[in-house]
């Protein structure tokens, strides 16, 4: 279950939101992203908004979650909206006389903002860009220890089922096995499906899991996460059980060096593609560009993908706090395909790696 950050913790946040607020001329924000309204107030249930000016936080939500969100927002008024959401947004900002409401135009649907629009009448409706999201891709330490806690579980319990691979073991039973460990073992829940893929399966670099039995000379490849009092860890990792195949040990120690090359570049005002370049131009130089087509990293957070995207299209520079992960990876169709993934902390000086699973040829990191 996901707890609520500390009050200080959200505090900060609310106070950072309305520095915001005034640097942009807004008079009040109404936030329609679930995890955006999470972020500000604590609450994690849906069918909700938060509404924020200078002097008042209002969260609106139904009667259904009236107890969980006075349990999670403390300093917020709870409003209950009969019937329509945008109904009671509207009516609110025109009753706090908010001259300029901020509204994130990407979460919201047309029929939604006419709804907005005809009950709060008389104010600007102006779209505020991604300003929750600015806030939220730096982690307060507070975000840094829950996601370490994801992945502590998530570490322990994928150890207990790789003692589990048998040969004729079928790829979804692995990945229900390691779901049902983790959330015994304290998680929310997984962080996303967890991906088990054997053999050649393993050249789909999203691949789901299938009926398919693993063999006892096989790759393995698994991408798996937990999430801790809403945060979300995200790790792969590649190994062999038997008989390694020359070309794929030669495909996993490429990656590996790459995976280790773009996570020395991460520090401090590094540009996001400048991490990318520095695996994918490795990968390039040894015969193998065409099997790498995705993004070297993402941030993780409140949700698995989140800024930053540490990509060769990615804008931007690393900033203190960041947590993203780094990833590379090669795909030979009707081979195997290799993929290694770490999470990472941009530190003030550098970086710290959050992940302890070593890298090897073999699940226990031996080589």
């Amino acid at each position: 279950m996901s707890v609520a950050p500390p009050r200080e913790e959200l505090r900060a946040r609310l106070n950072r939101f309305r520095a915001m607020l005034a640097r942009t001329g807004l008079s009040g924000a109404l936030i329609t992203d679930f995890m955006n309204v999470q972020y500000l107030s604590g609450f994690p249930g849906g069918d909700s908004a938060a509404l924020v000016t200078p002097r008042q936080q209002m969260l609106l939500t139904d009667f259904r979650y009236i107890e969980e969100a006075q349990e999670s927002s403390p300093g917020w008024r709870i409003v209950v909206k009969p019937p329509s959401l945008m109904e009671k947004a509207g009516t609110l900002a025109k009753k706090l006389r908010v001259r300029t409401l901020g509204v994130e135009a990407g979460h919201l649907t047309l029929g939604a903002a006419k709804g907005l629009r005809k009950h709060a009448r008389g104010v600007r409706l102006k779209p505020m860009g991604q300003m929750v999201e600015e806030l939220r891709i730096v982690k307060s330490p507070w975000e840094v220890a829950q996601i370490e806690a994801a992945l502590r579980i998530q570490e322990r319990c994928f150890g207990e089922v790789c003692r589990m691979l048998r040969p004729g073991l079928l790829e979804y039973e692995a990945a229900a096995e390691l779901r049902y460990r983790m959330v015994r073992a304290g998680a929310d829940d997984q962080a996303f499906e967890c991906m088990f893929q054997w053999g050649s399966n393993s050249s789909r670099p999203h691949g789901r899991p299938t009926a398919r039995k693993l063999k006892h000379d096989s790759i393995v490849l698994i991408d798996w996460g937990a999430k801790y009092h809403g945060y979300h860890a995200d790790l792969t990792r590649t190994f062999f059980l038997g008989n390694i195949p020359t070309r794929l040990r030669k495909i996993h120690e490429i990656v590996a060096r790459a995976q280790e090359l773009a996570v020395d570049r991460i520090a401090p005002g590094v540009e996001f593609a400048d991490v990318d370049k520095a695996a994918r131009s490795y990968i390039d130089k040894a015969g193998y560009k065409k099997n790498f087509g995705h993004s070297t990293g993402h941030g993780i957070g409140l949700k698995i993908h989140e800024a930053p995207t540490l990509s060769w299209r990615g804008k931007g520079k690393l900033k203190p706090g960041m947590v993203v992960t780094v990833e590379p990876g090669i795909y030979v169709p009707g081979l195997g395909g290799v993929r290694i993934e770490d999470d990472v902390l941009v530190t003030e000086k550098g970086h710290r790696k959050l992940s302890r699973v070593p890298v090897g040829l073999r699940w226990n990191g031996g080589t």
